[in-house]
């Protein structure tokens, strides 16, 4: 301390020596590392010259054997569980902290993605919160909703049902802005005019004075009929209140009565009295005061007034409204002239018939005038003229005092009507001046800019050209936007657009059965305007929306065809994949040729807006997934493609199917007809079955069918050609023409099932060279050796013909259950086993190879499919499962018997041989045969051995292809591992064992725990798609095997805490969303802590089958694109010396396990 003080360079000179010591320590640590890295490298490449053969290649099966001796060790240790086991039987809390021999250091393989296209991190998170969505409601629930949606337009309801839709007052209230309704109130009004010009002529000239008697008649009864029929109409109208447009006939009546009913019906009555005065009723003494009291219709002119100036902004031009202004004033203005015409005739004519005016010889203004003695029409001139523009002095009698007050409010009258006339057609006009005032201040705004920018005439007039044409297309107009509603704002943007957005058939879908979402796609669109020559997108730019063409005309290039164009025209869309894709460029160039318009949806704005309607955005990622798998299929697949793909997946979604099923796929409607034809006539056509028919009533095979066929087969006489076509004949659904899978449009599933039937009958008549036709490279090709050990299980299985043709039978129908279509009509989605049981119970019109079947052999074949459903092989070759899932599948083999195991080992050859297709078997060659053999000879002891046994018998023969050890607890976990990554061969499992030694012994022992557990006396955590997310992130650079593997041991950790308290031995856990999740991320922190954004869902209550999805949720797709930052570099490079350190201590530790 003291010495410190006296010299405070002391400090100083101790920091830098410390800083000296660390980087001394980490330079040795460093040199250390890549020196033991070089020798193991060196080691690697030196061990594979003298490693020996694959010991599943070479050693015997664990069936029957020639060698006894061998044959006895060999069963021996398959019956016996490997020790390592033990401890982990009991519990799995002692075992953390225990240390594992590390294996070699290396970096684990990363692979570049061999996919072009990827769906958008937030497609899949959108696909998340649907999926959420349908297993809380139910797709039934949801197809009920959509079928209630879109029940009126169905046309099976009867012939009453068709006739009251016909009567739309009768079904449902009419739409106040119906054509319908819109044609009948301009009848109305037509009718209303002319009721407004005849009815004053008729009190004011007693209807004696040259009109008929009989129009009165007819007019009256027409305009009593309407207004009765208009109270109908009125009542089934729907109303809008408060914005909404309301249908209830309750609330109509309310609104009706409050409203224009009193009006309504005092005016019919009104009519029917006036009819009754005209029959000279004598109690009706005041019929001319009540025809005047239906002067009061007019009041109703106002409401048609809105109707008029509505329909005149509906068509978009000015100067229709200004001619509809003016046009309505001047109506006004000449039924007011009417009416006071009529009024003056009727006060002169009145005056002049009173008896005191006789008496007196009093002269009204019409015997002044000389109009007394003239007719009606010239009568009424005079009237006219001088109510227009009266004489001074006028001519009135002085002592007629009536005369001259009318003279004088009708002064008045006419100038306050006349000058409200010039006031509204004034103000009609300044309005339309308001509205051309912006444009023409834009158009003064760019000219004064052109002048002081010294261009030339030629491009100064083409910039004009183009400002004319954008403010005609784009006018802004400015109003208080809080006048306008969203969903009337959003019903107006569909109405301009949605003619352009549905030409694309899965929006045109949308607005069938989602007509809400589609509205507010609708107002999601934007518009541009180009000009000449410029460009909508370029090729090699970020494709990031959709675009529509509107108008104009365009010209379309695309890369792969420099210098060819295309002339295109409005109505047509491009890029419809930026909207999923993720990271799209474009490929082509879209330039306008003319002025033109176009509409863009940009992807963001798509999703944001799917988010509000979960049924909707569940069909979109349904179609999102299909459209990017097929760009995948034909990645070099231009506009063309895309067009094609844009009606192809909008057919296969389950919405479509649902809404607008086709009737060739519906099941009661499928006839397969056995022929022996290779084609048929181009008319053949699917007939459906006839009503009452049973499925079993279908013609049989000719003779005995596919069991005689195949006891008269000889396997030297055998022939590919021929095999196919007889297989087609008593296979009916595998015909490559009118077959059930061509109905179901499901050619893969097709060539699946007919590669497996071709391949049993080549395994079960000895017959390689038809098992290996598709092989065509002979150094995979599968070895004699291999064939050999195939024959060698199908010996020990003594299949009869029975089974034989049951198992084929199966393999035929095995993959309709996966057709979309199978599956909604038998309410069996997701469930591929229950759609085929289905299928044969009820449907064998589609299956009528299920018919030739004996009772055996039909028990045979719903058993092994029952077996199947339980267990799935191919889960166990890549070790997903567990023994406890064998347990399972032994207790179903024990209840069926001998003779349905044998049959489920047929199935089980034709299955995994027809996985690739092929006019043989393309799957089992040389690389993938070993592992499907090992796990068919450990199979062959299944009613012998325990779960674990079988289960571990397996990997043990695994371990051996790996050339490694099985005999510690983390040796049986990497044997697993290696499964489960789709390891083939030594090299790769080094590689797997490289990814390993990055784990800290605390993380691999909360792996070696989770590997090892059976589900029978310890619970098991089953990952769903573990080996798709092993994959993917193995292709992605940013995560690598080593990371995935520290979230898997967060995950445990993390659903250790939540299941708890659940009692169920096996719990399935769906990692589907973190597979995708892991191909998609482009930041290696994001990947390493998503854990911590998750969300486990877990049914409640849990079921037998505990089967939990785990959601990345929007906190993680949203991250996928974030750049690393400088603290997190930091971070990873601390961890990456953290396990270096890691590593070298526990090579040091274990030194002696490496033989180094």
């Amino acid at each position: 301390m003291a010495w410190f003080g006296e010299n405070g360079r002391g400090t100083r000179g101790a920091e830098h020596a410390t800083m000296d010591a660390l980087d001394s320590l980490q330079q040795e640590m460093e040199s250390a590392f890549a020196r033991l890295n070089a020798k193991l490298s060196h080691l690697r490449l030196t061990l594979p010259d003298g490693l020996p053969s694959s010991p599943i290649d070479s050693a015997p099966p664990l069936g029957p054997s020639k060698d006894e001796k061998e044959q006895g060790s060999k069963q021996a240790e398959l019956e016996e569980e490997p020790p390592a086991l033990r401890p982990y039987l009991r519990s799995a809390d002692a075992h953390d902290e225990t240390r594992y021999a590390s294996a070699a250091v290396r970096r684990s393989t990363r692979h570049e993605s061999d996919t072009v296209y990827r769906l958008r991190g937030r497609w899949m998170q959108l696909s998340t919160h649907c999926a959420f969505f349908t297993r809380a409601i139910g797709f039934g629930d949801i197809r009920k909703s959509l079928l209630n949606r879109t029940m009126s337009k169905t046309k099976s309801e009867g012939e009453i049902a068709r006739r009251l839709e016909s009567l739309p007052f009768l079904s449902r209230p009419l739409n106040p802005e119906s054509t319908f309704r819109i044609c009948w109130d301009l009848a109305s009004l037509v009718l209303l005019l002319v009721d407004a010009i005849v009815l004053p002529l008729s009190i004011a000239w007693y209807w004696d004075m040259g009109f008929g008697r009989v129009s009165s008649y007819i007019l009256s009864i027409s305009v009593g009929v309407s207004v009765l029929e208009d109270i109908i109409l009125n009542l089934n109208t729907a109303v809008y209140i408060k914005g909404q447009l309301v249908h209830d006939r309750s609330a109509i009546l309310k609104r009706y009565l409050s409203t224009w009913f009193v009006l309504d019906i005092s005016l019919v009555s009104l009519d029917y009295l006036n009819m009754a005065q005209d029959l000279n009723l004598s109690w009706l003494r005041f019929g001319r005061i009540f025809r005047a009291f239906r002067m009061l219709r007019l009041l109703k002119m106002t409401k048609l007034d809105e109707i008029i100036q509505e329909l005149a902004a509906s068509t978009g031009r000015q100067w229709i409204m200004l001619v509809i202004a003016i046009l309505t004033s001047a109506i006004a203005a000449t039924l007011v002239t009417h009416f006071i015409t009529c009024i003056w005739f009727w006060i002169g004519y009145t005056i002049q018939q009173q008896e005191e005016a006789l008496q007196q010889g009093r002269e009204s203004w019409i015997l002044k005038a000389g109009a007394w003695d003239q007719p009606g029409g010239t009568q009424y001139i005079h009237s006219l003229r001088y109510v227009m523009n009266s004489p001074a002095p006028p001519t009135i009698a002085p002592e007629s005092w009536e005369e001259r007050l009318v003279d004088i409010m009708n002064n008045l009258f006419v100038l306050v009507v006349i000058g409200n006339v010039i006031s509204k057609i004034s103000g009609t006009m300044a309005e339309l001046r308001a509205m051309n005032e912006a444009r023409s201040r834009q158009r003064r705004e760019i000219r004064v800019y052109l002048s002081n920018q010294d261009a030339s005439f030629e491009l100064v007039s083409r910039i004009m050209k183009f400002v004319e044409y954008k403010l005609e297309k784009m006018t802004p107009v400015t109003f208080d936007s809080s006048l306008i509603s969203k969903t009337l704002q959003t019903e107006l943007y569909m109405s301009q657009r949605g003619e352009f957005l549905e030409v694309l058939p899965i929006f045109h879908l949308t607005k069938e059965v989602f007509p809400d979402s589609f509205a507010a796609i609708c107002a999601c669109l934007k518009k541009h305007v180009f000009e000449s020559k410029e460009r909508v997108f370029s090729a090699g730019a970020v494709a990031t929306s959709l675009f529509i063409t509107v108008a104009g005309k365009f010209v379309y290039m695309e890369v792969e065809d420099a210098g060819k164009e295309q002339l295109v025209q409005g109505g047509e869309w491009f890029e419809e994949l930026a909207l999923y894709a993720e990271g799209l460029v474009h490929h082509s160039t879209l330039s306008s040729k003319a002025f033109s318009e176009v509409l863009s949806l940009h992807n963001e704005d798509f999703i944001d807006n799917l988010q509000n309607s979960p049924d909707c955005a569940s069909m979109f990622c349904e179609y999102a997934k299909e459209f990017i798998d097929g760009m995948r299929k034909n990645a070099m697949g231009g506009h063309q493609h895309q067009l094609y793909l844009s009606q192809y997946c909008c057919g296969k979604t389950k919405i479509y199917q649902e809404m607008f099923p086709d009737s060739k796929t519906r099941l009661m409607n499928i006839r397969l007809f056995p022929t022996e034809l290779e084609e048929l006539p181009d008319t053949f056509e699917l007939e459906p079955l006839d009503v009452g028919d049973e499925s079993g009533a279908l013609p049989r095979m000719p003779g005995s069918g596919l069991l005689h066929y195949l006891q008269s087969l000889s396997g030297e006489s055998l022939e590919l050609d021929l095999l196919e076509t007889a297989l087609w004949t008593h296979l009916p659904e595998l015909n490559r023409h009118y077959g059930a899978y061509i109905v179901f449009d499901q050619v893969a599933e097709r060539d699946r099932a007919d590669s497996a039937c071709l391949s049993l009958v080549a395994l079960v008549w000895n017959r390689y060279d038809l098992f290996v036709k598709p092989q065509v490279d002979e150094t995979t090709r599968l070895t004699p050796a291999q064939w050999d050990q195939l024959q060698d299980i199908l010996s020990w299985t003594k299949p009869s013909h029975e089974q034989i043709h049951a198992a084929l039978v199966l393999l035929a129908i095995r993959g309709l259950g996966k057709s979309v279509h199978v599956q909604s009509q038998s309410e069996c989605e997701g469930h591929p086993e229950q759609a085929v049981r289905y299928l044969v119970d009820n449907a064998r019109n589609v299956v009528p190879s299920i018919i030739p079947l004996s009772d055996t052999a039909l028990h045979c074949l719903c058993s092994v499919l029952e077996i199947h459903e339980i267990f799935n092989l191919a889960q166990m070759l890549q070790g997903e499962n567990v023994p406890a899932s064998v347990a399972q599948v032994q207790e179903k083999i024990a209840e069926c018997g001998p003779e349905v195991f044998n049959c489920y080992i047929l199935f089980l050859l034709g299955f995994m041989s027809g996985i690739a297709g092929g006019r043989g078997s393309k799957f089992l060659t040389a690389r993938t045969a070993p592992s499907f053999i090992a796990s068919l000879q450990v199979f062959s002891q299944l009613t012998k051995l325990t779960p674990r046994s079988v289960y571990w018998g397996y990997l043990r023969a695994r371990a051996g292809s790996f050339q490694s050890s099985f005999t510690t607890a983390e040796d049986l976990a990497l044997v697993r591992l290696a499964c489960l990554s789709r390891v083939q061969g030594a090299q790769s499992f080094l590689h797997l064992q490289t990814a390993w030694s990055g784990l800290s012994n605390k993380q691999r022992g909360a792996l070696v725990s989770h590997l090892l557990a059976d589900g029978i006396t310890r619970q098991a955590m089953i990952f769903i798609f573990l080996p798709d997310c092993i994959q993917k992130s193995m292709a992605n650079p940013t995560v690598g095997l080593t990371v995935l593997l520290e979230v898997l041991v967060d995950l445990l950790a993390h659903l250790q805490v939540i299941l708890k308290e659940v009692p169920n031995m096996q719990i399935w856990i769906d990692l589907s969303d973190l597979a995708e999740f892991a191909a998609a991320v482009q930041n290696n922190f994001v990947f390493q802590t998503c854990i911590s954004r998750c969300k486990v869902d877990v049914p409640q209550p849990i079921g037998k089958r505990a089967q939990i999805q785990l959601q990345m949720t929007s906190a993680n797709w949203l991250r996928i694109q974030e750049v690393e930052t400088d603290l997190m570099s930091v971070s990873h490079r601390v961890s990456e010396l953290l396990k270096r350190q890691q590593w070298l201590e526990a090579y040091l530790t274990n030194a002696e396990a490496w033989g180094v």
